[in-house]
């Protein structure tokens, strides 16, 4: 059975209509080419949809047959994420302790520690006391070779790690190349506005001195389409826009919002950010 016919014989078993198993992941058209075997599906975006619907991953995977290590990697990459936006630090370490459970290369088991550590220091406040010969091993892992999307996520999470110089050099790269973010695929806008946030707050707690990017980051993160993956960086550039402003009834505002769609963690830690 392959992917599509999979995907339909889960969807309809579950008595949903086309659109209803793959907003806001996908369109209803593109979905529907997937299902009949015109297009294919990456796994981070099938991975979304599965989990959407409580559909046990595993369990699918088997049915049509697939083995793949990208699958076992975003599977991964997919509960770490939860875990740390959900501050569960217990989740994080005991995700940590398994990773040599994962198929595939060394450097996928390199990239997917590296993401726990920072997740466990991150969420523990505790970022700075990482130890210099990790720091510098996950430096290494972000900048060996070609960017890519787990690089990506990497350096979103370790921008305490570079010196002002290297972050200057670093965000006139990222702004220059993706000034056009609209143009990019939606993976690529959102871990590239993610890191462009984390800036912000990391700015804003370290005092850096590269200001003078502040106006460029803006533009970019007004530049992004107006579609639900990107609702999430766009409210957070409104709130650290707000608080370089000293717009005190606009955060107020934000973080209320936070709280009252059931993402209290995020408005705390937020509250900490500033």
């Amino acid at each position: 059975m392959t992917i599509g016919e999979a995907l339909k014989e889960t969807r309809k078993n579950l008595g949903l209509s086309q659109t209803e198993m793959a907003y806001p992941i996908l369109t209803k058209s593109y979905y529907s080419k997937i299902e009949r075997g015109i297009h294919e599906i990456n796994a981070s975006d099938l991975i979304k949809i599965l989990e959407m619907h409580n559909v046990d991953i595993s369990e699918f995977l088997v049915k049509c047959g697939v083995k793949d290590n990208r699958i076992d990697k975003d599977q991964w990459m997919s509960k770490l994420r939860q875990a740390y936006y959900g501050q569960d630090l217990e989740q994080v370490k005991s995700l940590k302790g398994k990773i040599v459970e994962v198929k595939g290369s060394e450097s996928l088991q390199k990239i997917l520690e590296a993401n726990a550590i920072l997740a466990e220091f991150i969420i523990s406040r505790k970022i700075d006391q990482i130890p210099n010969k990790k720091r510098d091993q996950i430096k290494a892992l972000i900048l060996e070779g070609e960017w890519n999307e787990d690089k990506l996520r990497l350096f979103s999470l370790s921008l305490s790690f570079w010196t002002d110089g290297e972050m200057k050099t670093l965000l006139s790269s990222f702004i220059k190349k993706y000034n056009n973010i609209e143009n990019f695929p939606r993976s690529t806008q959102v871990l590239v506005s993610s890191i462009m946030v984390n800036y912000l707050s990391h700015m804003i707690r370290s005092s850096s001195q590269n200001v003078e990017f502040i106006g460029e980051i803006f533009n970019l993160l007004d530049r992004l389409p107006i579609e639900p993956a990107n609702c999430f960086n766009k409210i957070m550039k409104n709130f650290y826009q707000a608080y370089l402003e000293q717009d005190k009834k606009k955060i107020q505002d934000i973080l209320s919002f936070l709280s009252n769609n059931d993402m209290n963690k995020i408005a705390e830690v937020l509250k900490v950010s500033i």
